[in-house]
């Protein structure tokens, strides 16, 4: 199957087309990344710190279910850079069980980390979010704009009272984000 997706997509390579081409091309970088699935997951659990960061981006590209249980095993790794990494890879997937993992990163120790899972979430459509995220706004400025952000993007009428309160905050960018965003919810 995966030797037909190649070849099929290879002889695309040549079309007279440059979307057809650039189509071809990304296209045949998931499969050959579906070929190399179990080289990645085995990277990502035992390889050197920069092939384990290298393994969770290329994943994104592989759309099997196999690949969930080691980017939500990343999510509990010492190394923050790779947390990181994990949480984007998921979020751009958005598969709807990984919500609870990117939720309970909201809570790591790294700003950085809870900030990027507070952008990721906007990718969702559960209206428990913007309980989740309401407790962010209070934190520092990067997570707090992020957290607004994300109230603002998903648009529920929940998110009307975290943004009410930032409306008062200290931080001009967080009142102006907030006020921003407060047009966008639905009613």
């Amino acid at each position: 199957m995966l030797k037909d997706r190649r070849r099929a997509l290879q002889a695309l390579l040549s079309d007279p087309d440059p979307g057809v081409r650039q189509a071809a091309a990304t296209a045949l970088d998931a499969v050959e990344a579906v070929a190399d699935l179990d080289q990645l997951l085995d990277r990502l659990k035992r390889g050197a710190r920069d092939e384990r960061i290298a393994a969770a981006y290329a994943l994104e590209r592989v759309n099997v279910a196999k690949v969930y249980p080691a980017l939500l095993a990343a999510l509990q790794s010492r190394d923050p850079d790779l947390r990181l990494v994990a949480v984007q890879v998921l979020g751009a997937k958005k598969h709807p069980k990984t919500l609870g993992a990117l939720a309970r990163m909201l809570n790591d120790l790294e700003p950085g980390i809870q900030a990027e899972a507070a952008r990721v979430l906007s990718g969702f459509t559960d209206r428990r979010l913007p309980g989740y995220l309401a407790p962010l706004v209070n934190r520092g400025e990067q997570v707090a704009l992020a957290a607004i952000e994300t109230l603002g993007v998903l648009a529920f009428p929940e998110g009307e009272e975290p943004l009410l309160k930032a409306l008062v905050d200290e931080r001009t960018q967080v009142r102006r984000l907030a006020a921003e965003m407060l047009g966008r919810l639905s009613f």
